[in-house]
């Protein structure tokens, strides 16, 4: 029997959408599994562009879409991450994660002045993330050069996670400008203790808090 005898089925408008967007909340949980085991951006990046195209603008698919496309980009392709993060944040302004997203590419960037008023947004909009107070902190301490003002910011980071090790060495060199080098040194070597293997970068800072930390218990102190 020809399959043209078969009438082809027509959906009502209303109808088609509907299933549209069951078609593109049915992506949305297959991505949001996907994240939580861990799966790499290789898959995540055409995944997630994908449902923002199908997805309807404004809705919660397109959101997490293009703040999860922010997120990702921000430190390989900062530029587009930039341009994702904006337009989320043109519809809705208090996604505190697209303010990150926006902070840490423009970071990259160069635009270190506008990378602390996205984190300084992200972080009022949602005060207990500690990345965001970390990130906050050490641009306001490194490009600032205000570590004083730095300090609390680095303290709720260093606070809510005493074994990341970037977070403890951010936190140490803010407190070795302000004089408290030693305080720094007994923290980040309490972090790096039994270690295997440390970063470059992790030795070459330890040897600079060292060498601070030397220079801060033989300065005679004023009277």
């Amino acid at each position: 029997m020809s399959r043209d005898f078969f009438p082809r089925v027509t959906l009502h408008p209303g109808a088609a959408r509907r299933e549209r967007l069951r078609q593109v909340q049915e992506r949305v949980r297959s991505v949001e599994r996907a994240i939580w085991a861990g799966e790499s951006n290789q898959y995540l990046v055409p995944a997630l562009q994908g449902i923002a195209d199908a997805a309807e603008w404004g809705s919660e698919a397109w959101r997490f879409a293009l703040r999860e496309l922010a997120l990702r980009s921000a430190e390989s392709d900062p530029w587009r991450a930039s341009l994702l993060a904006r337009q989320l944040l043109s519809e809705s302004p208090k996604e505190h994660s697209a303010w990150a997203a926006l902070g840490l590419a423009q970071s990259l960037l160069g635009n270190c002045g506008f990378a602390v008023t996205c984190y300084s947004k992200a972080l009022a909009l949602s005060p207990n993330q500690p990345r965001y107070a970390h990130n906050l902190g050490h641009l306001v301490d490194v490009y600032e050069r205000a570590p004083a003002r730095a300090l609390p910011l680095l303290k709720q980071a260093f606070e809510a996670d005493r074994g990341c090790a970037d977070t403890t060495m951010s936190y140490a060199h803010a407190l070795a400008q302000v004089g408290r080098a030693c305080e720094g040194l007994a923290l980040v070597e309490a972090t790096l203790n039994g270690r295997r293997g440390l970063r470059p970068d992790q030795r070459e800072f330890l040897s600079w808090l060292t060498r601070e930390a030397r220079r801060e218990r033989t300065t005679p102190k004023p009277d």
